[in-house]
């Protein structure tokens, strides 16, 4: 399958994004977006000089948004300079304690957790995420 846009997806939607709102309405699991994110290429707003973007949340943590699409960077952002590379790439320049949002403006937002904490942590905040999806809808 393509890791841009997904052409089973008639609005043509970024396979990125398809599989994290499969994630989310529990058809497939976290490990899945993270097999696509790893390949799949992301934006991101570049600072001068270039830096990662982090925002400092206080207790909820320190975070870079990065987005599956030019055009919700743009929805985001305005217009801006930017960079594109592939989820795994990004990973290796984002600082550790540092979580990565993929598109934090959409329903289908997701928080890319392997830089901020242990994997236990991480399996553990998702089985919570799970069950509060679970009790909205």
């Amino acid at each position: 399958m393509s890791r841009g846009v997904n052409s089973d997806d008639p609005q043509g939607e970024a396979y990125l994004v398809v599989v994290a709102q499969q994630v989310w309405d529990g058809s497939r699991g976290p490990g899945d977006f993270m097999e696509v994110f790893a390949g799949a290429t992301v934006y991101a707003e570049r600072t001068q000089p270039p830096a990662v973007l982090v925002t400092d949340l206080g207790e909820r943590g320190r975070w870079m948004v990065v987005f599956s699409t030019l055009e919700r960077l743009a929805a985001h952002s305005g217009e801006c300079a930017y960079f594109a590379t592939t989820g795994a790439d990004l990973l290796e320049l984002v600082p550790p304690g540092v979580g990565v949002m993929v598109d934090p403006d959409d329903e289908h937002r997701f928080p890319v957790l392997s830089r901020m904490a242990p994997p236990e942590v991480v399996a553990r905040a998702w089985a919570q995420a799970g069950g509060r999806r679970a009790d909205t809808a």
